[in-house]
């Protein structure tokens, strides 16, 4: 007996439901994306602009440690570009 091979796993539902099902998966996958990269692109702005600031002053107003570390990040890596470049 041969083996067939089944392109379609999902098992059968009405007509038109199965499209809206996947119609709706596909916008909250979406949604989850388009908010991770705003996230993301939002904690890179922030931690952009802390970094001009001293740690002595980001702890006064109480940046999260996040924060911190992303700005030390940031300027850490300033400073080694401009070291790598200005070096003989």
């Amino acid at each position: 007996m041969e083996s067939q091979y089944i392109l379609n796993a999902v098992p059968a539902c009405p007509p038109g439901e199965g499209a809206a099902i996947q119609a709706g998966a596909w916008r909250q996958g979406w949604l989850a994306r388009w908010q991770a990269f705003l996230t993301s692109r939002a904690r890179r702005r922030t931690a952009t602009l802390l970094s001009e600031l001293d740690e002595h002053i980001l702890r006064d107003i109480g940046a999260p440690e996040w924060a911190l570390r992303d700005s030390e990040l940031l300027r850490q890596t300033e400073h080694d570009r401009r070291a790598h470049w200005l070096s003989p």
